[in-house]
């Protein structure tokens, strides 16, 4: 076990408040400002070098952002002014591990006492090469699950520059030769494929394409069964991203009512604000063959006679989808919704079924990619999150 001594906060660090910086003061530039939830936007001038360790100043102390190199620290958060010869990294996980901690009853708006604080009696191993060691297992973990984010993100990039190629601008691969798509065909439209004009759609679309709706490529809310009060999978609201399509893990759950689904089906919600946010998933993390479930507010996409995940995933996030169900939307202010029964009658180009197919087989497996990148960083939260307290109380060692 690694010596551990309980010491003044302020002994080895020291806080100060940020600085005010209007929206409407910032100029473009590459310093990334810092508030009490993150990174809040840039500005051409920075207050402080990093290292740097910055945690909010109202409400409670608990969530901790670490930045490496300049930034402007925000007057609603508190930044770490010196570390006192300790280890940056090391003080960024003994502070995100101290938990949450009451406001200050001194002030009329609440707020952290940044005197309070560095009265506070921490747990804390002084041996600086110990400090380096957890730090460098610590940053280890947290590197690759950013790595999986930033991958995750790069794979939704890639798929909906896809999708926009051959569905929004119609060049996808093309043989002009045998008049199929191909997989080493020249891009159609741009190539001089026959356009066509389609008075439903009031628009071109490539010859042999036609006017159609959702409903002609999918079932909105198919029936699954899940017997009530049977413990299962559950998603909620919360879970679905604004960006991109992972949801977190999903919770168990005695089922008593809500949408369900399967792995594969597209849900997005369909109530204010959650609709005009953006929240849609795909659902990926449950067990194969697993019926989940969530909120009565969802609307569930699933290929019609066969797997269309990936182009449903697209679609529900496009912008002529997602304006179609927000001016369709219908109840009173603030509890405004759209059906289902309204939302599958969304009109587009129906593509030919060999070029849906191709479409899946190439973006599925970005979305597969995806998911066992969601997978392995839930494993590598819950393993951080486990050694987190025990590192910094001493219970396990680095060596």
């Amino acid at each position: 076990m690694s010596k551990v001594t309980a010491k003044r906060l302020g002994d080895l660090i020291n806080f100060k408040r940020g600085y005010d910086l209007p929206e409407n003061q910032r100029l473009p530039g590459a310093y990334p400002v810092i508030s009490s939830a993150g990174i809040s936007g840039y500005h051409n001038e920075y207050k402080v070098e990093g290292e740097g360790v910055v945690t909010g100043r109202y409400g409670t102390l608990g969530e901790m952002h670490f930045i490496n190199g300049k930034y402007w620290p925000h007057n609603t958060a508190l930044y770490v002014t010196t570390f006192k010869g300790n280890n940056p990294k090391y003080i960024y996980y003994l502070l995100s591990c101290l938990g949450r901690i009451r406001t200050s009853d001194k002030s009329a708006v609440p707020g952290v006492n940044r005197n309070e604080l560095h009265e506070m009696a921490v747990p804390v191993i002084e041996d600086k090469a110990q400090q380096k060691k957890i730090a460098t297992v610590l940053s280890a973990l947290d590197a690759k699950i950013d790595c999986n984010n930033r991958i995750n993100a790069e794979l939704t990039a890639m798929a909906k520059t896809l999708y926009d190629y051959w569905f929004v601008q119609f060049d996808f691969p093309f043989d002009f030769a045998s008049g199929k798509p191909a997989q080493n065909g020249t891009p159609y439209k741009s190539s001089g494929g026959k356009m066509v004009y389609n008075p439903t759609l009031k628009r071109e679309i490539p010859a042999g394409w036609n006017a159609g709706m959702a409903s002609d490529l999918f079932d909105f809310n198919p029936p699954l069964i899940l017997p009530k009060n049977t413990e299962a999978s559950y998603v909620g609201m919360n879970s679905l991203p604004l960006t991109g399509f992972m949801t977190n893990p999903p919770e168990r759950k005695l089922f008593s009512g809500g949408m369900k689904f399967q792995n594969d089906d597209v849900v997005v919600a369909r109530i204010t604000p959650c609709l005009e946010n953006g929240k849609t998933a795909l659902i990926s993390l449950l067990e194969d063959g697993e019926v989940g479930f969530g909120s009565t507010e969802f609307i569930v996409l699933r290929g019609k006679n066969y797997s269309l995940s990936a182009f449903a995933s697209q679609l529900s996030r496009s912008a002529s989808f997602r304006q179609f169900a927000i001016s369709n939307m219908t109840g009173t202010s603030g509890r405004k919704r759209i059906d289902a029964s309204t939302l599958e009658t969304f009109s587009l180009p129906l593509p030919p079924e060999e070029l849906l197919l191709k479409y899946e087989e190439t973006a599925s497996s970005f979305y597969k990619r995806m998911t066992n990148n969601t997978k392995e960083n839930h494993y590598l939260t819950q393993l951080r999150d486990w050694l987190l307290p025990m590192l910094m109380n001493g219970q396990v060692t680095v060596k």
